[in-house]
C-alpha cells in the first residue's frame, strides 16, 4: 500500500502557512496604521482610557502575532511600544509630545520591518535608538533628541 504523503510515525503533517503569513501581514499592516492614525489623533491634555486602550490593543495584536511567525525584531519593538502604552492606559506615566514622537517614529520603524519581512528587499531596520528611547520614557527619563526619521516603506 503505497502513500504519497508518507508520514513518519508521531509527526504531524506539514501545514502550508503561507496563507497564515498573508493574514499576519494584512492584519499588523491595518494594526499599524491604525495606531498610527490613534497617535495622531489623540488629545493630549485628555487622552481617554479608550484612545489609549486601542493603542495598546493594535501594538499588543503585532506582537503576538509577530512572535508567533518568528519575527523577533517586530515582536521586540513592539513590545516596548506595549510596554510604554500600557504604563500610560494605567495612569502611570501622563502622555507627552515626545512619548507620541517615539511612537509614531517607531511605528514607522515598525513598518519598515514588516515590509522588509514580506520581502521588498530592504535592508533591516536598526531600532537600537528607538527601543533605547522607549526605555528611556518608560522609567520616567526625559526623552532623547528625537531619532532620525525611517524611510516609508516602498508600496508593493
Amino acid at each position: 500500500m503505497s502513500d504519497t504523503h508518507a508520514e513518519r510515525p508521531g509527526t504531524a503533517p506539514a501545514v502550508d502557512l503561507s496563507k497564515f503569513y498573508e493574514i499576519f501581514f494584512e492584519a499588523a499592516n491595518e494594526n499599524a496604521t491604525q495606531m498610527e492614525q490613534m497617535l495622531l489623533d489623540l488629545d493630549l491634555a485628555a487622552a481617554s482610557d479608550e484612545d489609549l486602550n486601542g493603542i495598546f490593543r493594535c501594538a499588543h495584536s503585532i506582537k503576538g502575532g509577530a512572535a508567533t511567525f518568528g519575527f523577533a525584531d517586530v515582536a521586540e519593538l513592539t513590545h516596548q511600544m506595549e510596554t510604554l502604552l500600557d504604563k500610560l492606559r494605567r495612569h502611570e506615566l501622563n502622555v507627552t509630545p515626545p512619548m507620541v514622537d517615539v511612537l509614531l517614529q517607531a511605528g514607522d520603524a515598525l513598518k519598515a520591518q514588516l515590509a522588509r519581512h514580506q520581502g521588498n528587499g530592504a535592508d533591516p531596520t536598526d531600532t537600537t535608538g528607538w527601543l533605547r528611547d522607549i526605555r528611556a520614557l518608560v522609567e520616567g527619563q526625559a526623552a532623547p533628541p528625537a531619532a532620525a526619521p525611517v524611510a516609508a516603506p516602498a508600496p508593493m
